[in-house]
């Protein structure tokens, strides 16, 4: 079993590596990190994101590229862009060309991604890998942003 970062990984760097299509949203309840993946707010509340966590409604959209208090106006990577993101786990690596989905944990992780199951499931897509994610690194590492489509990993 993984286990969760005590952190979000300081930010170093540009997030958005590539990609132009950048979408701006208002942060809803909670505040966003640069390079956290964010979701629609289930709230209902017009173009408004939160960060992204696996629960029942939770909708990813994409990838903040800045960061943003609540009420605040951010800019999102989404579909085709490349962004750095972070890998929840401590202790377990993510190769370059995996597909990985939302973590589950909010606090004090939420908008992190984990690599998707080996078999017998159906999750949200996040993206794919394109740089390997060193856990025990802390760093961001970059990643084909693919929210909104499904996946489902059959034995």
């Amino acid at each position: 079993m993984a286990t969760d970062r005590l952190a979000f990984p300081t930010i170093s760097g540009p997030i958005l590596i590539g990609g132009k299509n950048v979408q701006t949203f208002k942060v809803g309840a909670t505040a966003v990190k640069a390079g956290q993946v964010v979701s629609i707010s289930a709230a209902g509340a017009t173009r408004t994101v939160i960060p992204c966590v696996a629960e029942a409604g939770s909708q990813p959209i994409g990838v903040a590229i800045e960061a943003g208090a609540i009420g605040q106006q951010v800019s999102v990577a989404c579909i085709g862009c490349i962004a750095r993101v972070s890998n929840y786990a401590s202790d377990v690596n993510i190769d370059c060309g995996h597909y990985v989905t939302m973590d589950d944990a909010l606090t004090p992780n939420g908008g992190t991604v984990i690599e998707c199951p080996v078999a017998n499931t159906t999750v949200e897509l996040i993206g794919v890998m394109v740089e390997d994610s060193t856990a025990a690194s802390l760093t961001l590492d970059a990643m084909l942003v693919l929210c909104g489509a499904t996946f489902a990993h059959h034995a």
